[in-house]
């Protein structure tokens, strides 16, 4: 197959607007059974699948309005692409995701899929030295949007003997269904949290235990599906909440205890470090930002300095272990 002159002819004769639906034709085209297709369409994550359809909408649009068969497409064409994204100011991150997605439709060219085609890499080395990526300090993050990251794993927690442990020295939790970062290596990690002794207020094995016994009677009430839900809605008809929910909580629990801890003079925000800027060095801490990242943007000489002041109670060393 020539670089410029031959086409990817071996694609279905009626080309699909819709990403998935291409790539289960080609599967189709190329013999598998249907059994084996949907096996194949199952390897791509929800989030990939949203990812590679939005990204496929955005090529399929380009070809129509410069009136390109997406049947024959060549090399030289999907660099034109590429760089009208480039042109369209899109950044070196963003850009280099098409390769990607491109070859789940396509066949590979000159022997190459097409993102790992020479031509292909040199064009993405390019955009890389034309366009760097822009290193970034740790912004002032929208909790509502670093919260929804792990929310999923809480709203997931059960309470059945299978899913979680109540021990002496805290809970263990296994969540249940894949999480986004689980692999076929790495998946269903144990989620432990540790009993607090010093204020049994604050324990949260008390407070679960409490939990449960003040919740017992509603989950009587729900679907046999929807009982080991941990995590109940406060309202009518108390149904299991979405991860959504866990996030608004989370964030008003902490607006709350910076809000009563300012009213009371028990902590004060002084002007080099605002309640943003805390509170998003604490969440980026949490979404695992490196501490060298972390110390640098809030110019702090020593991970003590961060966890005397705002990680009360937490070991040096356990910083350290971070990076």
């Amino acid at each position: 197959m020539s670089t410029e002159n031959s086409d990817l002819s071996s694609q279905p004769t009626s080309f699909q607007a819709d990403c998935m639906a291409s790539i289960k034709e080609r599967f189709t085209t190329e013999g598998f059974s249907k059994g084996a297709r949907e096996l194949l369409s199952a390897s791509w994550r929800k989030g990939t699948k949203k990812d590679y359809c939005s990204k496929f909408k955005k090529f399929n649009t380009w070809c129509c309005t410069r009136k390109v068969d997406p049947h024959k497409i060549s090399l030289s064409q999907i660099a034109d692409f590429l760089s009208y994204l480039f042109d369209s100011g899109l950044q070196y991150r963003t850009i280099a995701g098409y390769p990607s997605m491109l070859p789940t439709v396509y066949p590979p060219i000159d022997n190459f899929q097409i993102g790992q085609h020479p031509k292909i890499i040199g064009l993405i080395k390019g955009v890389f030295n034309t366009r760097p990526p822009v290193a970034k300090l740790l912004p002032e993050c929208d909790l509502h949007i670093v919260l929804r990251m792990r929310c999923s794993d809480l709203q997931a927690l059960r309470t059945d003997e299978s899913s979680m442990r109540i021990q002496t020295k805290g809970i263990t939790f296994i969540r249940h269904g894949l999480a986004k970062q689980d692999r076929e290596k790495h998946f269903g990690a144990k989620i432990f949290v540790p009993t607090y002794t010093e204020n049994t207020s604050l324990d949260p094995r008390k407070c679960l235990f409490q939990y449960l016994d003040k919740t017992k009677p509603l989950r009587k009430k729900l679907q046999q599906d929807q009982r080991g839900k941990l995590f109940l809605a406060l309202c009518e008809p108390h149904k299991p909440v979405t991860s959504q929910i866990i996030s608004h909580w989370i964030v008003q629990i902490i607006k709350q205890a910076y809000s009563d801890s300012e009213s009371s003079g028990k902590r004060k925000i002084h002007a080099h470090s605002t309640r943003a800027n805390i509170l998003a060095l604490l969440w980026h801490f949490f979404k695992a930002a490196s501490i060298n990242s972390i110390l640098e943007s809030a110019d702090w000489s020593s991970e003590s300095t961060f966890s005397r002041f705002y990680l009360r109670e937490l070991d040096v060393n356990v910083l350290q272990k971070i990076d």
